[in-house]
């Protein structure tokens, strides 16, 4: 046992480690995150410091922040150590998932299964990143690890509370344990559970509330009906199920201009054979009360996501690899096909279906490893970081900067910021040039910051229109532009 647990946390913490920037600044949600763990930690509350009016905030959960506070307040604040948390959180879920795997399928199984876990390219891709993911994968694992060995009530109220302040898609999560508690003990303790979690997440939904930023208003976001949300959530996701194994093969298939009918069809055919693979996993996993949560967990998550108007770029299927990867061993030692090709070998289905999961996730997961993607798509940022490097040095012009990310901008220059809303609110949807003028009178902006295509499929920036709507009230000071991309910033002139 020990030394199974040894190689598994020693694989883990060598492919997030492989993949981790240590000296990068945090990114996009990320930067959010480390501003609001900096304002905890100077004794501002939990406001956005980076916002000129330091509002109270109330859309991202405090329980990453508040890790990350106490991080840096123990060893200094430092993108390394805010990387360092991540990466043990990433360990640690590893071989909580490790224990679950061990207490429903053969020991060999179960540690092929937690080999594939440990390599994954996006779960090691994730692995040392500022974000809230590595914790809530932590303290997810954790959950269903315990609801799994039978553990208390309250214990498990706790821990569903802590995930659900990390990540408020936990609210999947909690409602798949507490139908497993249910099915396996009764209603009294689900309940006891239940009453638990909503005690200590209240005053977070009362904060919330207060402040005026509720979820449940975000859910109600965006023009498009129902049934077209339900039907582009559905198709999404279920490209993106494969995805999580071999690699970001349908994504990069789907996402290619110009692409044929062939293609198209290929993909179609792969994702129903892989996705459907899963799917019957999942299924057989729901018969059985020792693999139940395998399948209760991502199924519950994803009808949650079928209505939620935002896929934050597949990031809310991370936490489900371990689920998706029993999926896969379930439904491979399900087939009739394999039991054929297995029949007289005398090895026993879940073993050789794992050692399947794992052949199919080394390739890309390796490639990724070797080549340090996640390091390549860091080398990306940086005209970024030597445009917000230009800003900082021009101390003749104290004041705000409006840019998409105002909390990258904080980070790396000081200055407060805002983003693009239509309400003149952070978090707002784009605004139109006229809103942006109103915005940049209100606050004194200086500097506009325009990046273009920093990833993949961006939305025009809304700083563009504006500059080819009003050209007269802002004049270019630096740009540097490449094959894909450019970033510019624009000084606004005086009047």
């Amino acid at each position: 046992m020990l030394l199974p647990t040894a190689t598994i946390a020693v694989i883990a913490g060598l492919a997030a480690a492989r993949h981790a920037t240590w000296s990068a600044p945090p990114r996009y949600d990320g930067a959010g995150y480390a501003v609001l763990a900096r304002a905890i930690l100077e004794g501002e509350g939990y406001r956005a410091i980076d916002h000129p009016d330091r509002p109270r905030h109330a859309h991202f959960p405090p329980g990453y922040p508040l890790v990350l506070a106490a991080a840096w307040r123990i060893g200094g604040v430092s993108v390394m150590a805010a990387r360092s948390v991540s990466l043990a959180c990433t360990i640690g879920a590893t071989l909580a998932a490790w224990l679950w795997f061990r207490g429903m399928m053969p020991a060999r199984a179960a540690f092929l299964l937690s080999i594939a876990l440990a390599i994954n390219w996006q779960w090691a891709r994730t692995g040392g990143a500022i974000q809230s993911e590595p914790l809530y994968m932590l303290l997810g694992q954790l959950a269903i690890l315990a609801a799994s060995r039978g553990a208390g009530p309250i214990v498990l109220g706790v821990l569903l509370a802590a995930c659900f302040l990390t990540r408020q898609i936990a609210v999947g999560l909690s409602i798949a344990i507490l139908i497993h508690l249910t099915l396996q003990r009764g209603r009294r303790p689900a309940l006891l559970s239940a009453a638990t979690a909503a005690l200590l997440v209240s005053p977070w939904l009362i904060w919330q509330a207060s402040v005026g930023q509720t979820q449940a208003a975000l859910a109600v976001a965006g023009g498009d009906s129902w049934s077209d949300r339900l039907v582009s959530q559905l198709a999404f996701y279920l490209r993106r199920l494969p995805d999580q194994i071999t690699g970001p093969f349908v994504e990069v298939a789907t996402t290619l201009a110009g692409r044929s009918w062939k293609l198209d069809l290929a993909v179609g055919l792969w994702v129903g054979l892989s996705a459907g693979v899963v799917g019957f996993g999942w299924k057989r996993a729901l018969a059985r009360p020792q693999r139940r949560l395998a399948a209760l967990v991502p199924l519950s998550t994803l009808l949650v996501l079928l209505v939620w108007p935002f896929t934050e770029a597949g990031r809310f299927l991370i936490p489900m690899i371990p689920c998706i990867l029993v999926g896969g061993i379930e439904g491979l030692a399900g087939s009739r096909w394999v039991v054929r090709c297995l029949r007289g070998w005398g090895v026993r289905r879940r073993t050789i279906a794992a050692l399947i999961v794992l052949a199919v996730t080394l390739p890309y997961s390796s490639y990724s490893l070797i080549r340090a993607r996640a390091r390549a798509a860091e080398a990306d940022q940086r005209d970024y970081d030597a445009a917000c490097a230009y800003v900082a040095s021009r101390v003749d012009r104290p004041g705000p900067v409006l840019s998409r990310h105002p909390g990258e901008v904080f980070w790396m220059t000081g200055r407060t910021g805002l983003a693009v809303a239509s309400t003149e609110r952070p978090g707002d949807r784009d605004a139109d040039p006229l809103a942006i003028a109103r915005m940049m009178d209100r606050y004194r902006v200086v500097f506009l910051l325009i990046d273009r295509q920093r990833y993949q499929n961006a939305p025009a920036s809304p700083l563009a229109r504006f500059v080819d709507r009003f050209p007269d009230r802002v004049k270019k000071v630096w740009s540097r532009e490449v094959e894909r991309s450019s970033v510019e910033v624009y000084e606004v002139r005086v009047r």
